[in-house]
């Protein structure tokens, strides 16, 4: 596993307390776009009891916020992010496991 997925894992199951995260480094999809500040592509996919009667907007607030120094800060590690989120009942519900 690549040094910057590795924080973003470590990340998100510290600060929301994920029960399941994926991320798939898209990078390579945007060869020759020359991010602003370095940084990589990333999807990720969350699962956290945090999300629990919160809405999708609020969300996607929560992982940003928990990814604002490797979006912000120097080094700069993530130029873009893709991001789907879950609470474990859904996760379940589409026939997933944690």
């Amino acid at each position: 596993m690549d040094e910057t997925v590795q924080i973003i894992d470590d990340v998100l199951r510290e600060q929301l307390n994920a029960t399941h995260v994926e991320i798939i480094d898209e990078s390579y999809l945007h060869r020759g776009h020359k991010a602003a500040g370095g940084g990589g592509h990333y999807a990720v996919v969350v699962v956290s009891e945090q999300f629990e009667d919160v809405n999708p907007l609020d969300r996607r607030r929560l992982v940003y916020g928990a990814l604002d120094e490797q979006i912000n800060g120097q080094p700069k590690r993530i130029h873009a992010i893709q991001i789907k989120t879950f609470t474990p009942a859904q996760w379940e519900e589409d026939g997933k496991t944690a």
